[in-house]
């Protein structure tokens, strides 16, 4: 877990599968992503689920293993056990701020509405799932971006469509306008962004 900032009135973090147990340090995509935001200090969360400051940093894994970690994943998260083994620490993480935008990837919408936050939680999220497969995705507002390039996530409605492959979304100048406009909303008038 991180603490976002001194005044913690937002925080942007992701949300995604694991593609390595061992870590939840953003990959680079994702760190860039954060910093073209151009958030103020502070409010860019340098992790990813599960939130735990303790674990390694960020290797490459091969596209193969990644894949079948997050099969593997998606079949956990709907047994009896998963939610109430994950949710305090991903809760502790969302009470770090007033307003959290939840930057969630693929399976990283269903993860989030499967560790079924209290009512409170959720009041204070707003999620921007990109390439979401999500067959239980969280009861907060959101906004699905989704491309028909997409073959796992097309078959889901989209809020926004761009252009990419379920890989490369962050690539998406798109995603990224979608991303500003949301933070902008979220952000204290007097804090703006850098």
């Amino acid at each position: 877990m991180t603490s976002p900032s001194a005044s913690s009135a937002l925080q942007v973090l992701f949300c995604t599968g694991q593609s390595d147990p061992r870590s939840c340090a953003l990959s680079p995509e994702q760190q860039a992503f954060l910093d073209a935001l151009d958030l103020p200090d502070g409010v860019g969360v340098p992790l990813n689920f599960p939130y735990d400051a303790g674990l390694a940093p960020h290797r490459a894994v091969p596209l193969w293993l990644a894949s079948l970690r997050h099969l593997v994943l998606a079949v956990r998260i709907r047994l009896p056990g998963w939610a109430s083994a994950h949710r305090a620490q991903v809760e502790a993480q969302l009470r770090q701020a007033d307003r959290t935008l939840v930057l969630a990837g693929s399976i990283g919408l269903d993860l989030l509405g499967r560790l079924d936050l209290p009512r409170e939680v959720r009041e204070r999220l707003v999620v921007v799932a990109y390439g979401a497969v999500a067959t239980k995705p969280p009861g907060c507002r959101t906004v699905r971006v989704a491309s028909r390039h997409d073959w796992l996530a097309r078959w889901w409605a989209a809020d926004v469509e761009v252009e990419a492959g379920h890989l490369d979304y962050l690539a998406a100048p798109e995603l990224l306008a979608v991303c500003r406009e949301v933070v902008a909303e979220l952000l204290p008038r007097s804090g703006g962004a850098r």
